[in-house]
């Protein structure tokens, strides 16, 4: 059980939705191509009738769920090795197993591949870290509660070496092998996002990456792993799903505000106040449920309307939670319109290509 909270599960949702934006935008695609050429799009598909299935090549469903498996993997590793490298660089010394414990975004970098290979962090001189009543709602962590740091190591690990093998199947089926590099790439930013001397998420960076990877890399590979294209929606998707999750962390960062600045750890909200860090997660969360229905409109769906019209009502929420006073806010509900958000969008996309 305790090594099911440290890959925190509710964070997941993460990983899942730029996956399903990318093959969304890949089966639009393919839809596209198939009315234009009435022609077979690819090898081995066969032309039907009805919902985009008769479209897609037999091997698509395998490819997407490759994608999926790689996505996971490497989230989970980079939360376990988030977890080990703020364990022992001392933290997360509030977050005990006496804290509340729901699931948050942690550490969600590197999406997507939101992982770690490295060797295990020096812990530097520590700074005093606030009690765990001044970061509400933080969650426990594995080596803060007393898990043997190693043994968290060592499953960031295997999860990671999950990720690779899922990724070498990958790039075998689709002979991109262009995509080890950003395998490799991915692995890195996991390990490196609070691993290492110098990590990047302690120097205000982990939002951009997590847009990146969350996002960009996450949405588009996907995509490009099913049809070989990039188009508008794939792009609109991967903006969509980077914003959001850069909303999830940027909940998280807002809770832990005063316990990351007394670790030295510099986050975005660090940085530039909580009023500056509440208005970016308003804007990003507003800016992907307007990007949903940008693509609505290109894809003249009526069935995106209504995911569209949900995506801005839990925008507005999430929006409304930033909105209150700082003694006020309750950081779980603001984390779950976070993370519902990810997955109205995910469902949004998908209905963008269906056609009744």
């Amino acid at each position: 059980m305790k090594l099911l909270s440290g890959i925190r599960p509710r964070t997941l949702i993460l990983s899942v939705t730029p996956v399903l934006i990318g093959g969304a935008a890949a089966i639009s695609d393919i839809e596209s191509r198939f009315r234009e050429s009435r022609a077979c799009p690819g090898p081995g598909c066969h032309v039907g009738h009805g919902f985009w299935l008769p479209y897609v090549p037999p091997a698509f469903l395998f490819v997407w769920l490759l994608c999926l498996l790689v996505a996971l993997f490497l989230q989970i590793a980079a939360n376990l090795a988030n977890d080990y490298s703020d364990g022992v660089r001392g933290t997360d010394r509030a977050r005990t197993d006496s804290s509340p414990a729901p699931a948050d975004a942690g550490s969600t970098t590197a999406s997507q591949a939101d992982s770690p290979t490295a060797s295990p962090v020096a812990s530097p001189t520590a700074s005093p870290v606030a009690s765990p009543a001044d970061s509400p709602a933080a969650p426990a962590r594995l080596v803060s509660s007393g898990t043997d740091p190693s043994s968290v190591l060592v499953a960031a690990i295997v999860f990671a070496a999950l990720a690779c093998e899922a990724g070498l199947v990958l790039t075998f089926a689709t002979s991109h092998w262009w995509f080890l590099i950003v395998g490799i790439l991915c692995l890195l930013a996991g390990w490196f996002y609070v691993g290492g001397k110098r990590p990047y998420g302690y120097r205000g960076l982990g939002d951009l990456a997590v847009f990146l990877f969350f996002g960009l890399v996450a949405t588009l590979g996907t995509q490009y792993a099913l049809t070989s294209r990039i188009t508008a929606m794939g792009v609109c998707g991967a903006i969509s799903a980077g914003l959001s999750a850069c909303a999830v962390l940027g909940v998280n960062n807002l809770r832990d505000a005063d316990t990351d600045r007394q670790a030295g750890k510099n986050t975005l909200v660090v940085l530039l106040g909580r009023q500056a860090g509440s208005t970016i997660v308003a804007a990003e969360a507003l800016l992907a449920a307007v990007l949903l229905g940008v693509t609505t409109v290109l894809q003249s769906s009526a069935t995106g309307i209504c995911a569209t019209l949900l995506a801005l009502s839990s925008a507005a929420l999430l929006v409304s939670d930033t909105m209150l006073p700082h003694d006020e806010r309750d950081y779980r509900l603001m984390f779950r319109h976070a993370t519902f958000l990810s997955l109205v969008l995910a469902v949004g996309y998908f209905l963008c290509t269906l056609e009744f």
